[in-house]
Formats: structure tokens, sequence, C-alpha cells
């Protein structure tokens, strides 16, 4: 998604929506060929601020751990290395994800098959923060499903 459009869906505030992205995972090196996708549907607060966060009461956050946030978009948008990254902070119970491997829908199991130990076992991120890439975003919308 186009960042100026994103940044219209979310309009500048602190929000709740439904976002939809999708991540293209490199398999382990003996799954190569393999084509591995995941489509996530969270509900997300946008516009938070992290230090603000229930998780992190009486926690020192300090600065973004890498990248610089985009000049008038903080703290929507993240830059790093040519791209940009929407920061969002999901909703407890509002994530919903399917697993592609060959653009056949598969179980977790199976997807998690296909990659290397380090890549299953990766820590979940703090607080329910994450950081998404844009090109990825295909939807904003109103929250799609209760939590």
């Amino acid at each position: 998604m186009d960042t100026t459009k994103y940044l219209s869906l979310v309009d500048g505030g602190l929000g709740t929506f439904t976002v939809e992205f999708h991540t293209d995972t490199r398999p382990a090196a003996a799954h190569k060929a393999r084509r591995l996708r995941k489509v996530v549907t969270a509900i997300v607060m946008t516009g938070a601020s992290y230090a603000n966060l229930r998780v992190n009461k009486g926690i020192e956050t300090g600065p973004l751990p890498w990248g610089v946030w985009m000049d008038g978009a903080e703290p929507f948008v993240i830059q790093h290395k040519g791209n940009d990254y929407a920061r969002l902070y999901c909703v407890d119970n509002g994530v919903r994800a399917i697993y592609t491997v060959d653009c056949e829908v598969v179980t977790r199991d199976e997807y998690n098959s296909y990659l290397t130990p380090s890549q299953v076992n990766a820590p979940r991120p703090n607080g329910g923060t994450i950081t998404v890439k844009m090109s990825g975003i295909r939807l904003v919308g109103e929250p799609a499903f209760a939590h």
C-alpha cells in the first residue's frame, strides 16, 4: 500500500482498525524452491505511544531499535533502508493468520516445517507491537471480527 494512502486511512489519530497484510517468508535451505506466505488479518491500534502502552508501564523504552520516524508521520510510519513500515499495536486475541505453501493453504504446523528452528522460535513482539512493511499491507478498514 502506498504510504500516503495508508496515512489518509488511519487519519492521523489514535484509532482501532483491521489491517490485512502478507509476509513472504524465506524457507529453510532444504525447501528453497517453496514459496511461503503468511496472510494476517489483525485488529490493531495506531497512533499510540509505545512508551505509554500498559505493558511498558514503569519501563524505559528508549528510541526506536532501528529506522527513523517518517517526518510528519510519527508514531505511524518508520523508514528504514528505503522502505516504509507501519507501526501497529495488536489488540489482544485480535490476530488471525492463513498460511500458504506454493499458494496452497496449509496448517501452521506444516508451514513451520518449512522454516528453520530459529524462524519457528522467533521471539514474539513486546506488548503486541508489530512493524509491517507498507508494501505488504493490503487493506485498512473497520474492525472485521470480534476479539
